[in-house]
């Protein structure tokens, strides 16, 4: 049994592919089970759940903060007809929006460049735009010898991701705050809407920081997604560690973006142990807040 259970549709800020083109591919590449976790929105997820070729798991990845952190956590069957995921949903935009000028702004001034705005608006999916369009145009347009690794060199085959990561992300010079929930708040609203709560790519955001593994874990946390395109042999095997001596789930998402991350494959999550065990484990804790 072949699984991804972490895939992003045109539904996320930060992805273009049509649900109908991500079911084709992963029937091609004979995924059992699915889930579509789009950035604080749930319609692609919903849309997904209307077929029957491929099993969905109802999904979404959730933006939070964690203390001085910003953390993904995947809501993996939860009831998403829930309204208050439509209002995460609209926060999330209206803060995207209230950044964006900004961002561009510190972008603009570090790079001493002025970038196309037409050009940003014209790339984004939503009425705003995001670091995603702004990085598109920034690296297709710019010539800046700092943007050479991004464009052509070592960091080329994720240049969005490693951008954001190198660039923008929590205490680099082109931080913007948002103003995010609590990963407490989150964690609550998806065990109290019948899901299980999973820490996405956990090495990316928290590394193997013990003292956050276990402040997560007092907070309720179901699991930690062990099986990831971002995570190596080490790092699976110190969450491998972590969720069997805590009676933790063990998710398994690739993290598909699409065109945004070319070197994201769907069903890409390195794990080569039984895809079967893990889906059905989740599973029957999702059954169990349903009874």
């Amino acid at each position: 049994m072949i699984i991804d259970l972490h895939v992003h549709s045109k539904y996320s800020f930060d992805s273009t592919s049509e649900i109908e083109d991500i079911l084709h591919m992963a029937a091609e590449k004979n995924i059992t089970y699915l889930a579509i976790c789009d950035h604080n929105a749930v319609a692609g997820s919903l849309l997904a759940q209307q077929q029957e070729k491929i099993k969905i798991i109802p999904g979404i990845e959730i933006d939070c903060f964690f203390e001085d952190k910003i953390v993904h956590i995947l809501g993996l069957g939860c009831d998403l007809k829930d309204q208050r995921f439509k209002e995460l949903e609209l926060h999330y935009y209206d803060e995207l929006r209230r950044i964006a000028w900004e961002r561009l702004a510190k972008v603009e001034e570090f790079h001493h460049v002025k970038l196309d705005v037409d050009k940003i608006k014209s790339l984004s999916h939503f009425d705003g735009f995001s670091n995603v369009e702004i990085e598109r145009v920034l690296l297709a347009d710019c010539d800046d010898p700092y943007l050479l690794p991004y464009q052509k060199g070592a960091k080329s085959a994720n240049p969005i991701a490693n951008y954001y990561w190198d660039n923008l992300a929590i205490g680099k010079w082109g931080y913007v705050e948002l103003k995010l929930p609590d990963f407490r708040e989150i964690i609550n609203l998806i065990h109290d809407t019948g899901g299980v709560a999973i820490c996405a790519h956990p090495n990316v955001n928290i590394g193997h920081d013990l003292e956050s593994i276990d402040k997560l874990i007092q907070a309720k946390i179901d699991g930690f997604e062990v099986y990831c395109s971002y995570h190596d042999q080490d790092d699976i095997l110190f969450y491998e560690n972590i969720v069997r001596e805590k009676g933790l789930l063990s998710g398994c998402g690739s993290d598909y973006h699409g065109v945004t991350k070319p070197n994201i494959e769907l069903g890409q999550t390195n794990c080569q142990g039984d895809m079967q065990a893990i889906v059905e484990r989740i599973l029957d804790r999702i059954y169990e807040k349903d009874i």
